[in-house]
């Protein structure tokens, strides 16, 4: 830690400015200060101060750092852009799955329901929070500066926790998935728990791993006094934010002895648990139906043959896809901190990418399963005959509107007996 932080900055103002500086800037508990300044050209003042520990008298000096507001503005655009996305597609999907596809895909189907469902929640409560995430050395913070609905601080707090337990449910249906892909091919008679009231034994699977990592990252990131001091300067500088005015949760991996702060690291090892126990289902059910697979398809129809092979092949997607856009950055995020790296990162661009990965799983679906494509064109090609139809029927119902009104004007010698 360094207790003693000199900087130096240039900006046009008058003395009133500094002092209000001064007075909203300073923060325990770099209370302590000492200032020179030197006067640069008209209006214009140069000042160098240095923060003074209580406890300490290290120092260091930085530049005026680049703001990384710009960055949130980006997330903010993509976060949009995955939510009406994830909302077009998403809808499609259910719209087909319910409504346009004859083939009966058993149980499969509330799966096929539920998860763009849940994507599209996942997607809006994003879009109403606009969560950020800022990574610094040995830490990162979690945060909005949102207030939906008049909401308190406390209550965003509790809902960002409520967002990562979304989270964490997504890639716990998603293993569902795998699961139940890899039973209807190897072992069919599991496949009873998927039907009638057993079903619910999924949905509680996937809300308990999302409860679990909701309430991990809410106890064990708490924000404390000393990761507001670690993280409080370097936020202030890159998004002019302080602490007073965020709801979210903050990691510090170390103290300033270098020791291990254990308290915020079982966060670390929750997230790391629960990904673990998901991830290492989707990979040996992919493994194992990859390994199997031929042998196991020539014993069905041509027909459902071809069908496991469309789910295959969405699947082998649906690993390649989540790695990217769910657990890459999620690892990024938590394990960068134990590395205690001299870096600066707006970690929080890679949060939008969650927003994406529903519209692109339901695009996956439809694209590769060909009952889908089928029933899309079917319906679009109804959609395009419908309008034609009315089309037509308003173009007639004008030509004979005109035709009346030009009979009726007619003088009486020429009209039509």
């Amino acid at each position: 830690m360094t207790s003693c932080i000199a900087s130096t900055y240039r900006f046009t103002s008058k003395k009133k400015v500094l002092n209000n500086f001064f007075s909203n800037f300073l923060y325990p508990p770099y209370r302590k200060h000492s200032l020179s300044i030197g006067v640069a050209p008209p209006r214009t003042f140069e000042f160098s101060i240095a923060y003074s520990h209580q406890s300490d008298c290290e120092s260091m000096t930085f530049n005026t750092p680049q703001s990384f507001l710009h960055y949130v503005r980006y997330a903010q655009l993509v976060a949009q852009l995955g939510f009406f996305s994830t909302t077009f597609f998403c809808f499609i999907l259910v719209f087909l799955t319910m409504f346009g596809v004859k083939r009966n895909f058993g149980s499969y189907t509330y799966l096929l329901i539920l998860f763009p469902v849940v994507g599209i929640f996942f997607a809006t409560i994003e879009l109403v929070l606009y969560p950020n995430v800022y990574s610094h050395n040995a830490g990162y913070v979690f945060y909005s500066t949102s207030r939906p609905f008049n909401m308190s601080q406390d209550a965003v707090t509790w809902f960002l926790a409520f967002y990562t337990g979304v989270y964490a449910s997504t890639i716990s249906m998603l293993s569902v998935q795998f699961l139940y892909r890899y039973w209807a091919i190897f072992d069919e008679t599991n496949l009873r728990f998927f039907k009638g009231w057993r079903f619910l034994i999924w949905i509680a699977y996937s809300l308990s791993f999302g409860f679990q990592w909701a309430f991990g990252i809410y106890f064990f990131d708490k924000i404390d006094d000393y990761a507001k001091n670690y993280l409080r300067l370097e936020m202030m500088q890159k998004y002019s934010t302080d602490f007073s005015e965020i709801a979210g949760m903050t990691l510090v991996a170390y103290d300033k002895e270098g020791n291990i702060r254990w308290f915020n690291i079982c966060c670390t090892l929750n997230m790391t648990a629960i990904m673990l126990v998901q991830y290492s289902i989707i990979i040996y059910c992919a493994v194992r139906m990859y390994i199997g697979m031929e042998e196991k398809l020539q014993m069905l129809s041509i027909s459902l043959r071809n069908l496991h092979k469309q789910f295959f092949k969405t699947l082998i997607l649906q690993i390649v896809t989540p790695t990217i856009t769910l657990f890459s950055p999620v690892m990024l995020i938590i394990y960068l901190p134990l590395l205690d790296l001299e870096c600066d990162l707006p970690t929080g661009i890679f949060l939008c990418a969650f927003t994406l990965y529903p519209a692109m799983d339901a695009i996956i679906v439809m694209y590769i399963v060909a009952d889908y494509k089928k029933a899309a064109k079917k319906m679009l090609k109804n959609a395009l005959e419908q309008t034609y139809a009315w089309l037509s029927t308003v173009e007639t119902d004008q030509s004979s509107t005109r035709t009346r009104s030009i009979a009726a004007n007619l003088p009486a010698a020429l009209s039509p007996k």
